[in-house]
């Protein structure tokens, strides 16, 4: 009895173990072959070039960041009256929670 119940758990064991293995060689074969990288001779487009790095262009991106950044914007100058509405909508939804559960439970 012992023995045959020691057999069972062993093959049971082995089965999942071999089921585990053929899933993740599966999944390895699939895997593989899923991502394919293009051959390094040929480029990825057609007339596409090779791009060759612009060391100032981090510069000029900088400077003109920081341009942009000092200067005011003119589309949020006059719009304080829009940042007031919707703080006025934004205290009435709000409030309007308590006043739900208020109507609800009493």
């Amino acid at each position: 009895g012992l023995q045959a119940m020691a057999i069972q758990r062993s093959s049971s064991l082995l089965l999942a173990a071999a089921v585990a293995f053929a899933m993740l060689w599966a999944l390895a074969s699939v895997t593989s072959t899923a991502f394919v990288a293009p051959p390094a001779s040929e480029p990825s487009l057609r007339g596409a070039e090779v791009a060759r790095p612009d060391h100032g262009a981090p510069a000029v991106a900088a400077a003109v960041g920081a341009v942009l950044a000092a200067m005011p914007e003119a589309a949020h100058a006059a719009n304080q009256g829009y940042a007031v509405l919707q703080l006025g909508w934004a205290v009435f939804i709000i409030g309007l929670g308590p006043a739900v559960l208020f109507w609800i439970y009493f």
